[in-house]
């Protein structure tokens, strides 16, 4: 049995596993919710439109969007229909499970009677379309959290993210703030409120009613339920700071070349509420971003950097753990029995423990430029062997039942092996039956970029999507002549 050497694949990996998603599709639809023609004077926004462009240049600039990446709809195309179909239509066709999908919104938002029953309080949360008030005060003509919500269904499998630089308060006065303009403020609140209804909306709410209705990865909210959003000389500051943060990288708080939405808020939060204290009426309430679901570990980073990606090369394992996201290091320890260094003809056994329960994947990458898999092949499967490891526990491969050792072939070399556990049961089957003979992979990269899609994928097993549980680990040797 082969026991394969080097590690030529390091620069695979970091475009594979390292790099989350790089070779995953992205496409990106723009809102922006600004000129309303069937409403009054103190409706209008003229922030964002200059968001939507201000946006734009941030994803392809820093995130690598192409023109066609992205989908704009501003002002008189911003309207309930074209959002939509745009939503139903467009951005499944363009992209399939695996991808990345980010709608961002810039407009007034607003509150309506829920008519479903899943509200406790009664009241769905809305954006408001710029066609908004041609049929009168009519709540059928907002964009509501549960046509968002049934819209998004489409997009199972995505990594959905959600930017809403609006207003979703229920808790401030029924007429619209007026628009100030002192000490060089030009200061608008995007908040709508809905005439339409004899019912005061006024009790705050302690969760993201949006976020939580509707099916994303991620959601970024201008403030929390009770707050307003604002925008000052044309500009959303929460669409400022958000660019602010991610492009210059002041958001990286720990310096480690990957940002969190916790950091991100950590970031967004001072500077948010530093503007708002210079203005009255948002000192009484507050401006503070916010996300949700509330997973802060969730890495802010770009599925294809503007710049081209820096890959690693050589067969150092330092480098390719380099590029792993913190959260996957340093959580499988592999051995390699009788040691790490051998002579051609040794037999060698591996052993694995895991700080996660899951299934186990082991690859061995050679220094001929290979790639192959060891673990679980055609007789794990033959045996009965499904990979199943318990935390802190020991696996052993192969074990004594197996009835035969790996042998330390020919050339000589540094090697590495890669070792994947998935804590959640992602389908990997296809891929791993198809390569289980202890013949090189034919495809290694297509291989790798396959398995790094469906790791880095969307999550939808729990109750809220999350992205997928899994850990890697390497192990270094060496064979000797």
């Amino acid at each position: 049995m082969k026991f394969l050497s080097a590690a030529a694949l390091a620069a695979g990996l970091c475009l594979g596993l390292g790099a989350t998603q790089a070779q995953a599709a992205q496409k990106a639809l723009l809102i922006g919710a600004g000129e309303y023609p069937y409403l009054p004077p103190k409706a209008q926004l003229s922030g964002p439109a200059n968001d939507v462009r201000a946006m734009t240049q941030f994803l392809e600039g820093y995130w690598g969007f192409s023109k066609s990446d992205i989908r704009i709809l501003v002002d008189g195309d911003a309207s309930k229909q074209k959002i939509l179909n745009a939503i139903q239509s467009w951005l499944p066709g363009a992209t399939q499970p695996g991808d990345r999908v980010i709608i961002y919104y810039s407009g007034h938002g607003s509150q309506i009677p829920d008519t479903s029953g899943d509200e406790e309080d009664g009241k769905d949360e809305t954006f408001v379309p710029t066609d908004f008030g041609r049929n009168g005060d009519q709540a059928s003509d907002m964009l509501s959290d549960d046509e968002i919500g049934r819209a998004l269904n489409m997009l199972k499998g995505r990594e959905v993210i959600l930017i809403a630089d609006s207003c979703h308060s229920g808790t401030i006065n029924r007429d619209i703030v007026p628009g100030l303009a002192k000490d060089g403020i030009d200061a608008r609140p995007r908040y709508l409120p809905f005439s339409g209804s004899s019912t005061f909306f006024a009790d705050a709410r302690d969760v993201e009613p949006l976020a939580r209705e509707v099916d994303t990865h991620l959601n970024l909210s201008a403030a929390l339920p009770h707050q307003l959003a604002w925008e000052t000389n044309g500009s959303g500051i929460f669409t400022q700071t958000l660019i602010q943060g991610l492009s210059s990288g002041q958001a990286d708080q720990n310096g480690n070349g990957r940002i969190t939405t916790a950091e991100l808020l950590n970031f967004m939060r001072p500077k948010t509420e530093a503007w708002c204290q210079g203005v009255e009426q948002c000192r009484e309430l507050q401006f503070t971003p916010n996300v949700s679901p509330r997973n802060e570990a969730f890495v802010l980073q770009p599925v294809r950097p503007a710049e081209p990606v820096q890959t690693v090369t050589g067969d150092s394992s330092e480098d390719v753990s380099d590029v792993l996201p913190e959260r996957e290091r340093d959580k499988i320890a592999v051995r390699i029995l009788p040691g790490a260094m051998h002579e051609i003809g040794d037999e060698v056994q591996f052993q694995l423990t895991s700080e996660l329960d899951g299934y186990l994947t082991l690859l061995d990458l050679t220094a001929e430029g290979k790639l192959v898999l060891l673990f679980p092949t055609d007789e794990d499967r033959a045996a009965g062997k499904t990979g199943k490891i318990r935390a802190n526990s020991t696996l052993t491969v192969p074990d004594p039942s197996y009835g035969f050792s790996f042998v330390a072939e020919a050339p000589a070399g540094n090697g590495k092996l890669l070792a994947i556990v998935t804590q959640d049961r992602v389908d990997l089957e296809d891929l791993l039956a198809a390569n289980g003979t202890f013949e090189p992979i034919d495809d290694k990269m297509g291989f790798i970029k396959e398995i790094s899609g469906r790791l880095n994928t969307v999550w939808t097993g729990d109750t809220t999507n999350r992205s997928v549980s899994w850990a890697a680990g390497y192990k270094e040797y060496e064979i000797r002549p």
